[in-house]
């Protein structure tokens, strides 16, 4: 069953100018410690940060049926499986409220934007 949908498009430019205005003040309220991980290791940390950002936006989207305030960026973590597809990591606060759902997510760039798309799942 699917409970709820977000999804959000990033402009790259932007994400590029706020790394550049505020550098690791922007990366440390964005990613969680794994991602900044992930995040040093890439050659084109913008996009990289965009598309996380784009994720984390469509996963808070779909999030909110089920809370009204509290989720942050930092409490929701984009990692990569073994074969390089995103999956979601939530913080446990989040976690337990949310019960059995999941949710997946797909990333997207294209030269100057950045998507994803969130669905909240469950029996």
């Amino acid at each position: 069953m699917i409970y709820s949908v977000g999804i959000d498009l990033t402009d790259i430019e932007r994400i590029r100018k706020d790394l550049d205005r505020w550098g690791e003040k922007f990366v440390q309220r964005l990613l969680g410690d794994e991602e900044r991980i992930l995040y040093r290791q890439k050659q084109d940390k913008v996009r990289f940060v965009a598309g996380r950002f784009a994720a984390k936006e469509a996963v808070m989207k779909a999030l909110g049926a089920f809370f009204d305030s509290g989720v942050y960026p930092r409490n929701i973590q984009i990692l990569n499986d073994l074969y390089g597809k995103p999956y979601v990591h939530l913080d446990d606060d989040i976690r337990e409220k949310i019960l059995d759902k999941e949710i997946k997510v797909s990333i997207t760039h294209e030269r100057t934007m950045a998507a994803a798309v969130a669905i909240t799942t469950g029996d």
